[in-house]
């Protein structure tokens, strides 16, 4: 696949999604629901790790509940989210080709958004770890509007962007995620590289092994 190519498609903005996609962080996250479950007596499955696969804090706080976990929703959450930020420490795992694709955007002109539903600390830190000016506004899971699926957080983000959401292409690697991009009205592309769920290739939509797979208009490598 090549880098976005003028006959096709050249993005005003570029919207991406957090965990699995632009950072390898699905693994701490994963570990960290674990710590919580396990601290509490609950034992540790993969169908409950399923069950929180690109949900929202809320909805996994509900499903550590629903498991046995018996503490209030507040408290969950900000365990995670202590945790998650304690693993980072003063590195971001990014995925195979976010950074080049970044600096590739950057170049050109064309700002990206963060559209998360990890909360703006750590989104933030993501921003500031990037490469210099390369985001132009976050869209976070603090913020007070519906959460993927629901196309809210992809709205916003193109509106952040100055952007229509037709002018814009979403970077995703989750069934919700892409499906909130798609529901705005964005152009998405899947991202499989980190995902937690591997996502199918038959579903419509174009999936990619890698941010590594596309490539500059002049055929040369975007890494």
């Amino acid at each position: 696949m090549r880098m976005i190519d003028d006959d096709l498609f050249t993005p005003k903005a570029v919207l991406w999604d957090l965990d699995g996609t632009l950072v390898d962080s699905d693994p701490l996250w994963v570990t960290a629901e674990r710590h919580c479950a396990e601290r509490c007596g609950v034992p540790w499955s993969d169908d409950l790790s399923l069950k929180m696969t690109a949900a929202p804090l809320p909805v996994c706080a509900a499903v550590l509940q629903d498991a046995g976990v018996s503490l209030d929703a507040a408290t969950i959450i900000d365990g995670l989210v202590a945790d998650v930020t304690a693993m980072y420490g003063d590195d971001v795992p990014w995925t195979p080709g976010a950074w080049d694709m970044l600096t590739e955007l950057r170049s050109r002109g064309i700002p990206s958004v963060l559209v998360t539903g990890s909360p703006r600390s750590l989104a933030e830190h993501v921003v500031d770890a990037a490469p210099h000016a390369s985001f132009v506004g976050i869209v976070s899971g603090d913020d007070d509007i519906a959460h993927k699926p629901d196309p809210a957080p992809y709205l916003r983000g193109a509106w952040l962007a100055g952007a229509s959401p037709r002018e814009c292409l979403v970077f995703e690697d989750s069934v919700s995620g892409i499906t909130a991009a798609l529901a705005a009205g964005a152009h998405a592309v899947g991202v499989d590289a980190c995902a937690r769920v591997p996502l199918s290739h038959d579903a419509g939509y174009p999936v990619i092994a890698s941010l590594r797979e596309l490539r500059r208009c002049d055929d040369t490598p975007a890494v």
